[in-house]
């Protein structure tokens, strides 16, 4: 379930965090309030971690109490981390104010827990069918993570940039999101995006290169290409921040509308389809699972310690290219994999094993293993019981093993040199971890998947991403549906 509102406290504050609750959820707003911190001795649990990944908002009671505790402290940690909308909400004098709600915005409560101003804290709380592009700018300036004062100008000034050009109604042909009759852009309703409006931000870039048809002192057009794009990257920034908060229309496809730009800002052709994995993607996968002994390692004098760590990184990159090409996980997901997501007991079973996964903007979804499992065994089996944790008590699955980082998770930047290498090996040319998801999509929809159990299987948060990339159809297959779709036998007796 999605939360609205998530509400961290002392348990020493539970009466004004219950007060707080009522009146929110009075207010028809979905709250999370967090009974287990009233607990002594309570225990941070997977359940509350989940509850701020799934909220939008999260209001902090600040009191000498929540200032050192270690429960709040965390839950504000986690609100940061997942981008989440913070509101401070001091209802006693504490002093220093604690470190988890620097730099932000701090509402006084104090002595004032009638209505109106509950009403101001409530009025502070976004409404997702009410949003409009002004409040979307507002929360996003406020977020968190934006703690550079030089890049909240940044962005602040591509998104003023962009209502300009929504509300030049003398640029080219409108999009629909441009004809709204409203005073200013900044009231125009978020819901109101389309999937006509697709082209939003190329025709934004090209606002921001032409030269003005009647100049103003504000209006500093033509901008540099160099502009543009770090404008165009602020505003993409942006609507990402709003996608992942859920506030984004579904209608309106964002990662096509981003395609758009960047393919015309690089200077290439629109793609009429989706993302083309490299040929003989078969030859990458199955590369290590031949690759002999070097002839170094095979003279008699050969240092038994090196020959298992060349035999260890060969099962390893064999389980890892495996893994890739099965899942299509993202290459960050594939290596936060752990040793407790495969039990022994489910490897040697002859079903599809889920392990569920953090996507892009905090989404939950399952990476399937079934063919890879074999390869995934053979690698855990050889390494052994000698297996070193993490600080955070976790084993990871792909490791390094090399003497020097022996059992330290593997890097993004070693995953992509084990593609590279198998790739050069082969005489093909570069790709990257992350062709294997188009890869393992391409091949989904080829077989005729459901566009909707293809969105699941890669952990689209709408199945509007998944038709954007990928959902273009081959003429030919069309022409074969024609054919082997057939009208109806005439009726006995009735003449053509």
């Amino acid at each position: 379930m999605t939360w609205d509102v998530f509400i961290s406290y002392a348990r020493e504050d539970s009466t004004m965090a219950n007060l707080i609750g009522s009146e929110l959820q009075r207010h028809s707003f979905r709250t999370f309030l967090d009974t287990s911190s009233i607990l002594p001795g309570a225990r941070w649990n997977d359940k509350i971690k989940d509850a701020i990944k799934q909220s939008r908002t999260v209001i902090v009671i600040i009191s000498p109490h929540a200032a050192t505790s270690e429960h709040v402290t965390m839950e504000c940690a986690l609100a940061r981390h997942y981008q989440r909308q913070l509101i401070p909400v001091r209802i006693a004098p504490v002093e220093p104010l604690p470190d988890f709600v620097h730099d932000l915005q701090i509402l006084d409560l104090q002595g004032q827990h009638d209505e109106t101003a509950l009403m101001h804290l409530i009025n502070l709380i976004p409404r997702t069918e009410h949003l409009t592009f002004g409040d979307a700018r507002d929360a996003y300036l406020q977020r968190a993570t934006l703690k550079s004062d030089h890049t909240i100008a940044s962005y602040s000034r591509a998104i003023d940039l962009f209502f300009n050009f929504l509300s030049d109604r003398s640029f080219t042909s409108l999009l629909p999101i441009q004809r709204h009759q409203v005073a200013i852009p900044e009231d125009i309703p978020l819901k109101d995006l389309s999937s006509d409006d697709a082209p939003v931000f190329l025709q934004f870039a090209q606002w921001l290169l032409s030269t003005p048809r009647h100049a103003q002192a504000d209006d500093k057009r033509p901008y540099k290409p160099s502009t543009v794009e770090l404008r165009i990257a602020g505003v993409l920034n942006w609507f990402q921040f709003l996608d992942d908060y859920g506030w984004l229309p579904p209608q309106f496809p964002l990662a096509k509308a981003r395609r758009i730009v960047r393919d015309e800002l690089r200077g290439r052709p629109q793609r009429s389809g989706p993302p083309q994995p490299p040929d003989h993607m078969d030859e990458i996968i199955y590369y290590y699972d031949s690759l002999e002994l070097p002839r170094r390692l095979r003279k008699p004098n050969a240092d038994p310690a090196k020959i298992r760590e060349w035999e260890l990184t060969q099962l390893r990159n064999r389980a890892l290219l495996h893994t890739l090409a099965e899942t299509g996980g993202r290459i960050s997901e594939v290596l936060s994999l752990n040793l407790s997501d495969f039990p022994e007991r489910y490897l040697n079973r002859n079903e599809v094993l889920r392990v569920g996964v953090t996507g892009k903007g905090g989404h939950t979804y399952y990476l399937r293993f079934f063919d890879a499992l074999p390869a995934i065994r053979a690698y855990i089996r050889a390494r052994g019981a000698n297996l070193r944790a993490t600080s955070r008590g976790e084993v990871p699955l792909f490791v390094s093993h090399a003497p020097r980082y022996e059992g330290a998770r593997m890097s993004r930047i070693v995953a992509w040199r084990v593609v590279q290498r198998a790739a050069t090996a082969l005489g093909l040319k570069k790709i990257s971890p992350h062709d294997f998801r188009h890869w393992r999509a391409t091949q989904l929809i080829n077989a005729g998947t459901p566009l909707d159990v293809v969105q699941d299987y890669l952990g689209h948060r709408s199945v509007e991403t998944t038709r954007a990339y990928y959902a273009h159809t081959d003429p030919l297959r069309v022409d074969d549906a024609a054919k082997r779709t057939r009208l109806p036998r005439q009726p006995d007796g009735e003449e053509p």
